[in-house]
């Protein structure tokens, strides 16, 4: 089982270089991106749940019991060891989850290189086509609407939808 008690203090937000300084790799992080991307490309149209759960992890992205990960997903590649995704939590076909931001250097002023986690907690439903920024937690049993762009941490037992999401329905009374 997993959940968020076995990671209590999961990394924060946390600046990161730019662009041009991440294409100054060492040789092994050379290598881990290449392995990073193939297990990526294969786990992206694999036709088999548990494949894909497995050539992710094997990537780093930390994968509960009984999830569904669907066709053409992209957890992100340079940093999957940031993705979290608990028990019984659905992500669905198409979504994108991003765990960085480091824009080109001369955009500084406007925008802070930045990592940090992303937390799809129990039993949350992420739907087709959605959009997940760093730094986002999905709440436990919240639903991400279809075509969603989530900034913001979504809570427990609420709906979001839209560009950006926002608030369309809580729902704690009903589940119980």
């Amino acid at each position: 089982m997993m959940n968020s008690e076995q990671y209590p203090e999961i990394l924060s937000a946390q600046n990161v270089p730019y662009y041009e300084e991440t294409q100054k790799r060492t040789f092994v992080q050379k290598m881990q991106k290449i392995r990073n991307t193939i297990y990526m490309l294969m786990a992206y149209a694999c036709p088999n749940n548990k494949l894909r759960q497995w050539m992710h992890r094997r990537r780093g992205v930390h994968i509960g019991k009984n999830v569904y990960l669907g066709m053409f997903c992209f957890l992100d590649n340079l940093h999957p060891e940031y993705i979290y995704i608990e028990d019984n939590a659905s992500v669905n076909a198409g979504t994108m989850i991003l765990t960085h931001f480091n824009p080109m250097k001369r955009y500084a002023p406007i925008f802070q290189a930045q990592m940090a986690p992303v937390l799809i907690k129990e039993g949350a439903i992420v739907a087709v086509r959605c959009t997940i920024m760093p730094g986002v937690s999905i709440g436990k049993n919240a639903v991400v609407s279809a075509g969603s762009v989530v900034e913001k941490s979504v809570p427990d037992y609420t709906m979001v939808k839209g560009v950006p999401a926002k608030k369309v329905l809580e729902y704690r009374e009903l589940m119980n």
